[in-house]
């Protein structure tokens, strides 16, 4: 294997969680007696964190602060991510074949980091990544390549030495955009995606266990 390293994201990649997130926005502005948008899971796919907390209160004139919109939508997907999301089938095998190859693995997500160590706390493989970063963290979503970058420099690495795995178009193009090789990973929710995610992607899989043949 040439790569030293590997960025994997979390949702829609490793852990088996999009259908969580596709109602928790809806649910947040029902909650606040507001008729949520039809094409709001599409206006909102591409913003991390912090930038769709901060679309809900400016668009629809949400009487919280962009912290406590953060704090409420986490908490109705949390107990998901405590109790209940799984890992995508053949991921520990394969966490744990490159961790037998000293490959060393990190976590680049938009997910809250809380919430994203409790989950791979409970499956059992948090301690084989060497750390996790979040959009949070750095105050930009992955349609900037910031996590990326950051990610490269905390593993002390080039980019040619890593590869980046992703679900999500925009994701993958910011990665690719930025000069690194990048694993196209299926997921049901980028379906309507699926052939340009094919087109760009240096590698593409429908599973992992395709990663065999790979690497």
């Amino acid at each position: 294997m040439k790569y030293k390293a590997a960025i994997f994201d979390l949702d829609g990649t490793l852990l088996n969680s999009m259908d969580s997130w596709d109602n928790a926005g809806k649910t947040f502005l029902e909650n606040h007696n507001i008729v949520p948008p039809d094409n709001l899971n599409k206006i909102i796919k591409e913003m991390s964190f912090n930038e769709s907390a901060n679309y809900f209160k400016n668009s629809f004139g949400i009487k919280l602060s962009t912290e406590e919109i953060i704090k409420y939508i986490n908490k109705i997907v949390k107990n998901k991510y405590v109790y209940e999301i799984e890992l995508k089938p053949y991921i520990k095998e394969y966490i744990y074949k490159l961790r037998s190859k000293g490959i060393k693995m990190c976590i680049a997500t938009e997910l809250d980091k809380t919430l994203s160590k409790k989950a791979l706390e409970r499956l059992e493989i948090l301690d084989y990544f060497e750390f996790i970063i979040t959009s949070n963290e750095i105050s930009a979503g992955k349609s900037k390549p910031d996590i990326y970058i950051k990610s490269m420099q905390k593993l002390g690495l080039s980019k040619e030495d890593i590869i980046v795995f992703e679900d999500s178009l925009y994701s993958i193009k910011t990665a690719k955009n930025e000069g690194f090789d990048v694993v196209g990973v299926y997921d049901k929710s980028s379906k309507k995606d699926l052939q340009k995610i094919k087109k760009l992607s240096n590698y593409f899989i429908y599973s992992f266990k395709e990663m065999e043949e790979l690497f």
